[in-house]
């Protein structure tokens, strides 16, 4: 496989990833704006203002059709899906220009969210049981668990204070403190709990054969 050799790709890759948006969701929303410009004309939202519970009861209307049943909408033709990505294109580009009347049953728990180009990750953890594999000269305890190959798994021993020797082929191991560790590798990919390595990253940290 030839690696691309693109000058640009690092900071083509820090830009909005329109590439990502399906062709054929993008034509079909397109069509439905094209309706809506024919009748109040193009961006009429930035000039007039519009409030948010308009498009989201028209969202709720279309969705419910969708549900019960009925693929396309009557006057247009275009799914009703199109019409509430449409709608939804709608009160994002109203509230990114400032003209959207929100009238949202807002809950005062509630926080504004501020504007940016790229949204802000979440950062989130995970609370997962660590082990440590024992080393030659440690005594077995209870509640120390040995792996066995045959089968891919680990299991509980019903050894204890047995000395571990060099000749001992098996591979022990221990549960420590339980800790907090981030869910999400440096990479921005999400890690995964291997059955022998732990929580890792198939990216930075996994070198093997699939599994």
């Amino acid at each position: 496989m030839n690696t691309p050799n693109d000058p640009k790709g690092a900071a083509g890759a820090l830009k909005t990833p329109l590439g990502l948006i399906p062709p054929y969701a993008m034509a079909q929303t397109a069509w439905v704006h094209k309706l809506g410009s024919d009748k109040y004309g193009p961006y009429n939202w930035r000039k007039t203002g519009v409030c948010a519970s308009t498009y989201v009861n028209a969202i709720l209307r279309h969705l419910n059709a969708w549900r019960d049943g009925e693929t396309l909408d009557p006057e247009s033709g275009i799914s009703h899906l199109a019409h509430v990505a449409c709608s939804c294109n709608i009160l994002l580009d109203a509230d990114y220009c400032g003209t959207l009347q929100d009238d949202r049953n807002v809950t005062p728990s509630n926080t504004p969210v501020s504007r940016m180009d790229k949204p802000t990750p979440i950062k989130y953890t995970v609370h997962r049981t660590e082990y440590r594999v024992l080393e030659v000269g440690e005594l077995i305890q209870e509640g120390d668990e040995f792996y066995a190959e045959s089968v891919d798994m680990w299991f509980p021993t019903n050894i204890a204070n047995m000395l571990l020797r060099n000749d001992n082929e098996s591979k022990y191991r221990r549960k420590v403190e339980p800790v907090e560790t981030p869910a999400e590798c440096t990479c921005g990919r999400i890690k995964i709990n291997h059955h022998t390595l732990g929580w890792i990253c198939e990216d930075c940290e996994w070198h093997g054969e699939p599994y």
